[in-house]
């Protein structure tokens, strides 16, 4: 029996190995997407001949790395008696382990005495991948074959040698192909470095001491979930959330939960939900299932994440609906926009169990896919996300604010340098920066809405944008309010200004126009009038909050000449604002 010092310094370094691949990925990959945003995740998996396991990740995306447990299966599926040492395999097809076709999964087979034991793994957002529009995201989209190139299983590598007819099968349906073959040539040294560490544990511990404490690294981790849920009342739980539409016509798109508890387990339910979509929003079910996972992981955060804190969750993701479509139905957005009311929906009904461990653990979503020609650099084409567009989705939580930025699950995520993107693309920003009064309250308040202008300089810079969670802005929890909610504007200024809620297609912003988006924050957490006075006007002294709003919202005056607070104005206005909430059921706008 393995002791437990070994199992756990095991554990240890094979998340260290998952960050060492990382850091690979980001160090020496060519697209600012991965060297700057760090739009992908990475991590160590094990197969015992019948199923795959997630050991380790890195401080990376959760919705990428769980979803890759669906990933690898596939490959190993697909490649059963096929794989040898050297081989590097890839999927990209939402429909054949994938989630959605710019979430490319390379994994690599370790070899130990002849035997494929364990698979380093990357998951990365590529920033083209051919089909009609330039970055992948089609709004237009009714079908799978209009979001990109898609590919079946393949091997990109093959007993050492790479295989050029499938790279040059790729460059030949990618806009950028240098820059294509760049990162994926990144993903393929990551993953090398995986193999060569993971070795190294074996040869050092031995293949049996290191499988015992893969088997301890999965039933701790087991274990630990199962306390925590048999500490939960049994019962049967209810939540929903509203995707508010699916751009090409479908609104009002409910996702259903019920979670029912019974011991030291539970199923997650989605009965209910709603059928498959015409837009490009359903979310194929490797996607569903890693967007229950975070929520839950939320909620159990001392818990080491593997696929052992998964077994005593069962989900029952109904066929044809938009959380498990059939194909060939669109599923571009889904990793965000229908993958972000999943994760609201779970996180609602979770409430109703464990309300103070609960709070804003996804992303709203504006995508603003840019290119074009920059005469700069040769009129060579450029195509590139925005993520400036989208930067604040943290809420509040029980015993903190939102910190103004990406909420937990996704905070990996970074905003390129400003400074380089106006060095490799023709356009200048004029503000990127919190709004006063746009944080929503709560007893811990969320982050405030970002606010961006961005103008295009010597070159028309063409824009393809959609815009999420405008009607329907992240929730708050145990009383906290609604987020600010997303639109942009474009000409902001201008002779022809429009503001967009849905979708704007093609839309070629011309040198000298500005560009304004809001990012809407994330949610509050409790009841925003028994915030600490303090906090509120802490808040008021960083402009978070006005005096006003302070007043509105949080029910605290202060005084504007000295900037204090006024305690018997504050008591008698709090007074009336609890009484006016208990008549009305809501704190008045």
């Amino acid at each position: 029996m393995i002791d437990v010092i070994t199992a756990e310094i095991i554990r240890e370094y094979l998340e260290t190995v998952s960050e060492e691949i990382s850091k690979t990925m980001e160090n020496t990959s060519v697209s600012t997407v991965f060297s700057e945003a760090h739009d992908y995740s990475t991590g160590v998996f094990y197969s015992d001949g019948k199923k795959v396991s997630l050991l380790a990740r890195a401080n990376s995306q959760p919705i990428h790395i769980y979803a890759s447990v669906h990933s690898v299966e596939t490959l190993l599926k697909s490649f059963k008696y096929n794989l040898n040492e050297g081989d590097i395999v890839l999927a990209t097809d939402p429909y054949s382990g994938g989630s959605h076709i710019p979430d490319w999964t390379l994994m690599k087979p370790v070899f130990y005495h002849n035997k494929p034991v364990f698979f380093p793994a990357v998951r990365a957002h590529f920033i083209e991948v051919g089909g009609p529009v330039p970055g992948g995201y089609n709004s237009l989209a009714t079908e799978i074959w209009q979001e990109g190139f898609r590919l079946a299983p393949v091997k990109i590598c093959e007993k050492g040698e790479m295989r050029r007819d499938i790279v040059n099968l790729l460059a030949g349906n990618n806009r950028l192909p240098d820059t294509m073959e760049g990162d994926l040539n990144a993903m393929i040294g990551a993953c090398k470095v995986g193999e060569d560490r993971i070795v190294r544990l074996v040869e050092k511990y031995g293949l049996d001491t290191v499988l015992e404490s893969v088997d301890y690294i999965l039933n701790y981790s087991e274990r630990q979930v199962r306390a925590e849920i048999s500490s939960w009342p049994d019962g049967e739980y209810k939540g929903r959330s509203i995707l508010e539409h699916d751009f090409n016509g479908g609104i009002d798109i409910n996702v259903d939960v019920t979670i029912n508890v019974e011991g030291d387990a539970c199923t997650v339910d989605f009965t209910g939900t709603h059928p498959q979509t015409k837009g490009f929003v359903n979310s194929v079910k490797g996607n569903t299932l890693s967007w229950v996972f975070t929520e839950f992981s939320v909620v159990m955060p001392d818990v080491p994440l593997n696929s052992g804190f998964f077994r005593p969750i069962e989900v029952i993701a109904p066929e044809g609906t938009v959380i498990n479509p059939l194909p060939p139905a669109p599923v571009g957005n889904s990793t965000l926009c229908i993958g972000s009311d999943i994760g609201q929906a779970v996180m609602k009904t979770l409430e109703k169990i464990v309300p103070e461990k609960t709070g804003s653990a996804f992303i709203d979503l504006t995508i603003n896919t840019v290119f074009g020609l920059n005469s700069h650099y040769d009129n060579q084409m450029y195509v590139s996300f925005d993520y400036s567009t989208t930067p604040t989705s943290s809420g509040g939580a029980c015993g903190t604010d939102g910190w103004g930025g990406y909420s937990a699950p996704h905070a990996s995520l970074r905003i390129p340098s400003f400074e380089l993107q106006e060095v490799m693309y023709p356009f200048l920003y004029y503000q990127n920066e919190y709004s006063t009064d746009s944080a929503a309250p709560g007893k811990w308040r969320g982050s405030p809405a970002h606010q961006m202008l961005r103008m295009s300089t010597t070159d028309p810079v063409i824009n393809f944008i959609q815009v999420q969670a405008c009607r329907r802005p992240l929730m708050g929890f145990a009383g906290g309010k609604e987020a600010a909610g997303n639109h942009v504007i474009l000409d902001y200024g201008g002779d022809n200004e429009e503001e967009v809620r849905v979708a704007k297609a093609d839309y070629a912003q011309k040198p000298g126009e500005i560009m304004y988006a809001q990012s809407g924050g994330g949610g509050g957490w409790g009841d925003p009038l028994a915030r600490d006075v303090n906090a509120v006007l802490q808040d008021v002294v960083d402009e978070y909050v006005s005096i006003e709003g302070a007043a509105r919202d949080y029910g605290v005056v202060i005084d504007p000449a000295t900037m204090t607070i006024d305690v018997t104005a504050t008591d008698t206005l709090r007074a009336s604002l609890s009484a006016d909430m208990t008549t009305h059921g809501s704190t008045p706008a």
